[in-house]
């Protein structure tokens, strides 16, 4: 299963992604366009979705998402790729909070990212 999204994702797309995917989705996501391609296939797929759709490779980010807890998953090898990612992997605070910032976006209908 393969989405492409720059709106948020309906109640139906969640629940077919915690079908297809078991709770644990890939992400390509541009942070600075909002828009994101996720499901179950390789994150380099995932990635040339994106591509095709004009994103700038080094706005790029591949993670790891489990739709229960939340928890997000930042090591990937297409992120060893872009050029602001140091040599470990590792994203900055800057990039993890806008991927962050834009999962929320995404995601608003899950209880862990509902206002309270």
């Amino acid at each position: 299963m393969k989405l492409y999204k720059r709106l948020q994702l309906k109640k139906r797309e969640i629940i077919q992604l915690r079908e297809v995917c078991e709770n644990y989705i890939w992400a390509a996501i541009d942070p600075q366009k909002c828009i994101i391609s996720l499901g179950d296939d390789y994150l380099a797929d995932l990635r040339d979705v994106l591509l095709v759709h004009r994103c700038n490779p080094e706005d790029i980010f591949g993670i790891g998402f489990d739709l229960e807890t939340g928890e997000i998953n930042y090591v990937a090898q297409i992120n060893r790729r872009n050029p602001t990612v140091n040599v470990d992997g590792e994203l900055s605070p800057k990039d993890k909070e806008n991927i962050e910032h834009a999962l929320h976006y995404f995601f608003e209908k899950l209880p862990i990212y509902s206002e309270s």
